[in-house]
């Protein structure tokens, strides 16, 4: 029998998990919903027999669904989740999961107290290259990591019309919207909670954003490891600047391109060895294996990944970084967690 998901938001991205949906073995989209009526109509003509409705509740009533999928704007999921959680259905959300840190806290609760699993679309986890960089760090392949470098350079033009157009206005686009990817990233592909972050957010005279879009971190991890964290959405080039370095006892783990390119070398070594990775169409592949883990969760055949509880700490993360900016003092995780009523580490 078909696992049965309801697809809620038909923007881009909506679209994008529809297509991912249907490549993933023994997975069937239920209904869709979207408060917009062009973008049911645009989606109709791309799926036709897949119902469309206009709101969450009709949708709720109407079909037999076995999970809901979440791909809507954050400053709506704590009432959709609401609605979503009071129909016994487990939930997988965009990230990130609020943009306020209490709502997410909340989410997680309402799932806990329902007994039913929450998972956050973290699908950079999925690629490869993140497989890989982890299982190299905790292998110690190159030696115990003892520091990083990650940049993210990019001139990102938030009007193009595939892209959500709310990162304009809202406050801190870059951190909540980008590099929450990225500072899950550190945390995952090292296997070591943040234990400090020393952050400062800012956005140039040129940038089309209300606010800050450029984040820069310095992070302490657990045994000692330091990483250097720079973001942008306004740098002066249109071309994406990609690189994340882990030096390490014996040589270095290099990823020289955002989905792929990954390469190491000993200490000695003259030049660096590029590392065979598997094949994958980045957003889609990674999406969908992502969405594999929590069908076969919801099932009963794996545990939980990308947790929401786990996100949580990715989240508090972002807003510590954000005190830390407005502050301009280092923030203990540890103590931030302990003030949000969320555990750490996860």
């Amino acid at each position: 029998m078909s696992f049965r998901i309801l697809l809620v938001g038909l923007g881009n991205r909506g679209r994008m998990w529809a297509t991912i949906a249907g490549r993933v073995e023994g997975v069937a989209l239920s209904g869709a919903v979207d408060v917009n009526p062009a973008a049911r109509v645009s989606f109709a003509a791309e799926c036709a027999g897949v119902p469309c409705f206009a709101g969450l509740g009709e949708a709720l009533a109407a079909t037999a669904s076995d999970a809901v999928l979440l791909v809507t704007p954050p400053d709506g999921h704590l009432a959709q989740a609401r609605q979503i959680f009071a129909a016994g259905l487990p939930l997988l959300a965009e990230k990130p999961l609020t943009l306020d840190l209490a709502e997410a806290v909340q989410i997680v609760d309402l799932a806990a107290q329902a007994q039913l699993p929450l998972m956050v679309g973290l699908n950079f986890r999925y690629l490869p290259v993140s497989q890989k960089i982890r299982d190299l760090v905790a292998d110690e392949t190159l030696g115990a990591p003892g520091f990083g470098q990650f940049t993210y350079q990019r001139n990102r033009d938030g009007r193009q019309p595939r892209l959500n157009k709310y990162p304009l206005t809202m406050r801190h686009p870059m951190m909540l919207e980008q590099s929450i990817h990225h500072l899950d990233l550190i945390r995952y592909c090292y296997g070591r909670a943040v234990e400090s972050v020393l952050c400062r957010t800012w956005n140039p005279p040129w940038s089309m954003y209300a606010h800050d879009s450029n984040v820069s971190c310095l992070l302490r991890l657990a045994g000692g490891l330091e990483v250097n964290y720079l973001g942008t959405w306004t740098g002066g080039w249109n071309e994406l600047r990609f690189e994340w370095r882990t030096d390490c006892a014996d040589g270095v783990i290099v990823q020289r391109e955002l989905f792929s390119d990954l390469a190491v070398a000993h200490t000695t070594d003259k030049a660096l060895s590029p590392v065979a990775l598997a094949s994958c169409e980045p957003f889609f592949d990674d999406s969908a294996a992502l969405l594999a883990d929590f069908v076969a969760h919801v099932r009963g055949d794996a545990p939980l990944t990308c947790s929401g509880a786990d996100h949580l700490v990715t989240l508090a993360l972002c807003f510590a970084a954000i005190e830390s900016s407005e502050s301009g003092r280092a923030v203990q995780m540890a103590e931030f967690c302990a003030q949000h009523g969320i555990a750490y580490p996860p």
